[in-house]
């Protein structure tokens, strides 16, 4: 193996394997996540043939290494070759610089050293043989995507497409379907629950969306987006086929498979406007009254405040500040000037408390309060934000110590001090208290059960639901960086309805780099956020850092 030919055949292969490696890396997505399920596949039979080109690339380069020990630029040139097997773990275009620097090393050698060795067919062809399977890896690895379209394709010939009268001949499900099912993954299953825990569709599923809401010929409908072995069906609440199709995200790609129903819900079903879960999330207590829709040169904004004063917003050119008055509805020549810096509006609404008072914002001189709905202007003095009120008390975060607590009209706390809060609408509060446990408490400040958690998410209080973390270690997360879960779902009177749910509704945290301390660090962080809006927020965001 020591011939003229013999070497110039291994320098071209090395050369061929150093083209391949360049491409593929630079061509082919090294995040599988951004590839669809057949160029996934694709592209995954490419990988395991170059793994076996390289293994018989660095065996020959290995083998000519011992036959070229005693010639430095020869043996030097093959050992190089040999760290082509870093790409097994470093898939980086660099990696093909050193079959390239071996094979030019090779090829230049084997032309200036007068070789008379006999040539070895075997090693000769074998070096042939791995050029053209190169060459074929290379072609194929340029057109990934045509072949990924023409799998999908394939496999799509036997799935149900829709129809668009599907609609027009079912009529709407009865009211043993009016309560919410809410997907729940667990033991590695999707399936579908009621509130009270009880499974209306089985656990038969690699993915189950949230249902959506959607109309079609005058009907109301839910449906959903799951995926069994290998199809993806969009689905009725009776588990009823809309239609089937091959997908091109992955089933553990949760955020892609949610993106996949929206695109549905508007391109395939052509409905209109923001699609909507079946569950509703309100993390924000602010109220608002609408803005006008009017053209005017007089004056910004016009807000219908209440029914006898509208709110006039003048924005200053010069940048001397906003101009706040109330006018007359009846004649808006008749105004009252409010003396304040800013109030939270924008082109949408003007935003109140909930007792209905406009909140005013003095940030710069430590001042806060509200206007009554007469003009009177109620200031409250020191690094604190009004945040609400709820009947004759306040909910108010003391910027100080950053901490929560409910005060009556006289200033004195009422409450516990709460490191945060989240406003659940039903007279309950989720709260995390000063020892950074999470509680649910009353109107009364009591614990409405017996039971303080590592963490509390509230997106299902609005049914009476609490997702809880008993810990929030040793997390694991899945092939697309999506953390698998171990929530406990816990009933409004404190009952556990299921443990160990892996999934659960819209809640999917995606989470690179978990085993890096400081990226699980934040993450637990995100976990332990209620992440609730009150007006006003955006006034005071250098302190909440």
């Amino acid at each position: 193996m020591r011939g003229k030919i013999v070497n110039l055949c291994i320098g071209f292969m090395n050369i061929a394997i150093a083209v391949l490696l360049c491409l593929f890396t630079v061509n082919v997505p090294q995040d599988k996540t951004l590839l669809t399920v057949q160029e996934n596949t694709v592209v995954g039979y490419l990988v395991n043939v170059i793994y076996i080109l390289l293994a018989v690339v660095a065996t020959i380069n290995a083998i000519q290494s011992y036959n070229h020990r005693s010639d430095t630029v020869f043996n030097t040139a093959y050992i190089i070759g040999i760290f082509c097997l870093s790409f097994i773990f470093i898939k980086e275009p660099i990696i093909a610089a050193f079959n390239l620097i071996a094979g030019v090393m090779i090829l230049f050698k084997s032309l200036i050293e007068n070789l008379v060795e006999i040539d070895s067919t075997t090693a000769i062809s074998v070096s042939l043989v791995v050029i053209v399977v190169t060459v074929i890896v290379a072609i194929l690895s340029l057109c990934y995507e045509n072949i990924g379209e023409s799998i999908k394709n394939r496999e799509n010939r036997n799935e149900l497409a829709y129809k668009t009268d599907y609609f027009k001949y079912i009529t709407e499900l009865g009211d043993s379907y009016v309560e919410p099912f809410i997907n729940v993954k667990k033991d590695g299953k999707f399936g579908y629950i009621k509130p009270n825990g009880e499974v209306v569709i089985d656990f038969l599923y690699d993915y189950a969306s949230p249902f959506v809401e959607i109309t079609a010929y005058g009907k109301k409908f839910y449906i959903a987006l799951v995926c069994k072995d290998g199809s993806t069906l969009v689905i009725l609440k009776n588990a009823r086929k809309v239609m089937t199709y091959r997908s091109e995200s992955d089933d553990q790609n949760y955020a892609a498979k949610l993106k996949e129903l929206e695109d549905i819900y508007k391109n395939t079903l052509d409905q209109k406007g923001e699609m909507k879960y079946e569950i509703g999330y309100y993390n924000s207590n602010k109220n608002s009254v609408p803005i006008y829709q009017e053209e005017a040169t007089e004056y910004t904004y016009r807000y219908d405040y209440n029914y006898e004063y509208d709110l006039i917003v003048t924005k200053s050119s010069l940048g001397l500040g906003d101009k706040y008055e109330f006018a007359k509805k009846n004649d808006l020549a008749i105004r009252i000037e409010l003396d304040t810096n800013d109030l939270d509006y924008d082109e949408n609404a003007l935003y109140l408390y909930s007792n209905g008072t406009i909140p005013f914002y003095e940030v710069s001189k430590r001042t806060q309060g509200w206007f009554t709905s007469y003009g009177k202007k109620s200031p409250m003095i020191g690094n604190a934000q009004i945040l609400d009120f709820f009947g004759e008390r306040m909910l108010l975060r003391n910027y100080n110590d950053n901490t929560v607590y409910f005060i009556d009209s006289e200033g004195n706390i009422l409450s516990e001090v709460y490191k945060d809060i989240f406003v659940c609408g039903d007279g309950r509060y989720v709260v995390k208290d000063k020892d950074g446990f999470f509680k649910v408490i009353n109107d009364d400040y009591a614990l409405s059960f017996d039971s303080r958690f590592a963490a509390i998410n509230p997106r299902l209080s609005s049914i009476g639901l609490y997702l809880t973390l008993d810990s929030t270690q040793n997390i694991k997360t899945n092939d697309y960086n999506f953390a698998e879960m171990n929530w406990k779902l816990v009933g409004y009177d404190g009952t556990v309805i299921l443990e160990n749910i892996e999934q659960i509704y819209d809640q999917a945290y995606q989470v690179k780099d978990i085993k890096d301390k400081d990226v699980y660090s934040n993450f637990e962080e995100d976990l332990k956020k209620l992440n609730y809006e009150f007006v006003g927020d955006r006034f005071y965001e250098e302190y909440r850092k």
